[in-house]
């Protein structure tokens, strides 16, 4: 049977998957690179000037500057049939970037395809481990 603790674990790495593929490679959701930056800011990004600038960001088109957006996402908690990720307090952030052009997370595409994958994988090879499981249906919901 699917567990919390299975749901846990799986919660834990698709964060993980999720953050590596938006911050670290620089991609949006639907697996594209992000756009590029506003002259200006692009400019100011690249040479280190802005507020409280991480220094590991000037190089990137990901959208992180201080870090404080990439280390909010957090794993939420789990249940016997679902595990939840998403921001504590930048979530206004999302919206922004989604105006911008910078799409982290939609409605449409709550992770990356790479990342929705991995999910049916282990969705599915937990399922065949637990092949006494009474219900034969089973429906995977991603988002809200």
């Amino acid at each position: 049977m699917l567990s919390k603790k299975f749901f846990k674990r799986l919660g834990i790495k698709v964060l993980k998957m999720y953050k590596e593929q938006i911050f670290d490679r620089a991609t949006d959701v639907r697996g594209n690179k992000f756009r590029r930056y506003s002259t200006e800011y692009g400019e100011k990004k690249r040479a280190g000037q802005l507020s409280e600038q991480w220094a590991g960001s000037k190089g990137t088109t990901a959208p992180v500057v201080t870090q404080r957006f990439k280390n909010n996402l957090k794993f939420r908690g789990a249940t016997n049939n679902q595990f939840k990720i998403g921001w504590d307090s930048m979530g206004g952030i999302v919206n922004h970037l989604a105006k911008l052009g910078r799409f982290v997370t939609t409605k449409k595409d709550p992770f990356p395809k790479d990342v929705v994958i991995e999910i049916e994988r282990q969705v599915t090879r937990e399922m065949k481990r637990h092949k006494d499981m009474k219900s034969k249906h089973h429906k995977i919901v991603l988002g809200k």
